[in-house]
């Protein structure tokens, strides 16, 4: 009897300690899985980030929801800023402490507000995957000393819009791909009365109130001339230097601006434009002027207005079909996500913006924006858009260049336009007043 209640008590034992093991290995088990996907979303903890833009909180719905199902502990709230008043506010938040987590930003930003950005963590996201992914300017743009400080949700480029029938009218057979081209068409399809005054214009160019995006263009003109608009380390203007070409000296950055203001100058024979005109976008969406040169985003309003029109690229200096020692250059404009310095949430902040980035998530922001892409994979996505694909196309040789402010550069390239169709100031001595103030906005 007492051998058997031995066997027993054992027996009971051994049952114990398996129960016990068993027991353990479940609560390792649950800390181990509790440990990995709390780690998924930036921690097991709620976390809640607050995201500011201008854009319609419709753009971010599908891609908040997909982001907050794979992260339930994550909660994105998107808040849409008036647009006109979004940098003020933004900074003035920022200041009082009460700014939001991520922070939608211009790409031309980071020359005034570095330092209220936090760079992407390593491990996040990288160098190499963001060279990968991005469009080239977008490198140029939101990287500084090695590392990322915004990811681009969109990269839109200048192109030309023409209006088909007074192209057929005009006999024009195809939209002009150089700027001598362009200034051809210019002359066939204006049309003044005996009196010498327009009453059609063959393009909207050439001022700076009634022109939409004159700086822009101005810009673009520039370096597709070959100017350096400032030195390599963003300390130095050199847009107003004088070069040496085939023996002689040759200002690219006057040659733009000589050009540009031509069109409103009535003493040239490509005055098509003054003043007096209205606002350009109206000026082509009513009939007014035969050409506009605009961005992607415009394309929804002159849809609606004008449906016999056409999109071309943005005309070169030289068309590089033929002429192989030529690159196109565009101009890169758009928006980026970035995160504030002040956030107390910085890495899950990011983790949401590199998923937001991510190629499924670019493709249902720009089928909701109706904008090109910024991801060089998704190129190809506007291809079945012939009109959108023309702007996506361009964002491999789009480029901008490093402004200290560039609303105050938008400013000062007006005034200098203004001065030179006004006949204040000679466009010699424009330009050079012009490198001047963008010199003091360095120091």
């Amino acid at each position: 009897m007492f051998r058997v209640s031995i066997f027993g008590f054992r027996i009971y034992l051994m049952r114990y300690r398996l129960i016990i093991f068993t027991v353990i290995g479940i609560l390792v088990l649950l800390a181990v899985l509790a440990f990995v996907f709390g780690r998924k979303g930036g921690g097991g903890e709620a976390i809640s980030l607050e995201f500011w833009g201008t854009g319609p909180a419709g753009n971010w719905s599908q891609i908040i929801a997909a982001y907050q199902k794979d992260n339930p502990q994550v909660s994105v709230k998107y808040i849409a800023k008036d647009a006109s008043r979004y940098e003020r506010d933004l900074v003035e938040a920022l200041a009082a402490g009460v700014g939001p987590d991520i922070a939608v930003i211009n790409n031309v930003w980071l020359g005034k507000h570095l330092n209220k950005l936090s760079p992407a963590p390593s491990q996040v996201l990288s160098i190499a995957t963001f060279k990968d992914s991005f469009a080239d300017s977008a490198h140029q743009d939101l990287i500084r000393a090695g590392k990322i400080y915004a990811v681009p949700f969109y990269i839109d480029t200048l192109a030309l819009y023409y209006n088909k029938a007074f192209y057929n009218n005009a006999g024009l057979v195809s939209p002009p791909k150089t700027w001598e081209e362009f200034s051809d068409a210019v002359k066939k399809l204006t049309q003044k009365d005996e009196g010498g005054n327009i009453v059609r214009s063959g393009a909207a160019l050439g001022t700076a109130a009634n022109i939409n995006y004159a700086s822009d263009i101005l810009n673009l003109l520039m370096m597709q001339t070959g100017a350096t608009m400032v030195s390599k380390d963003g300390r130095q203007v050199l847009f107003d230097r004088t070069v040496s070409l085939q023996g002689k000296n040759y200002s690219p950055g006057l040659a733009a601006l000589d050009f540009y203001t031509s069109f409103a100058l009535s003493t040239k024979p490509v005055y098509t434009w003054n003043a007096r005109m209205p606002g350009s976008l109206k000026a082509f969406t009513e009939g007014k002027t035969a050409m506009y040169i605009g961005y992607a985003k415009d394309l929804k309003a002159i849809r609606n207005s004008l449906p016999n029109f056409g999109v071309a690229p943005m005309p070169q200096i030289k068309d590089s079909r033929k002429d192989s020692s030529y690159l196109d250059i565009n101009w890169a404009s758009y928006q980026a996500g970035a995160v504030t310095q002040s956030s107390t949430k910085k890495e899950a902040a990011w983790r949401f913006l590199s998923f937001a980035v991510g190629r499924d998530s670019a493709g249902a922001y720009l089928r909701s924006a109706y904008l090109p892409p910024a991801r060089k994979d998704l190129i190809e996505f506007t291809a079945s858009d012939a009109l959108l694909n023309i702007f996506a196309k361009q964002i491999l040789t789009a480029a901008n260049w490093f402004q200290p402010d560039e609303a105050e550069v938008r400013k000062i390239f007006e005034r200098t336009i203004n001065a030179v169709t006004l006949n204040q100031t000679p466009s010699k001595e424009a330009l050079r007043e012009a490198a001047s103030e963008v010199t003091n906005l360095l120091r």
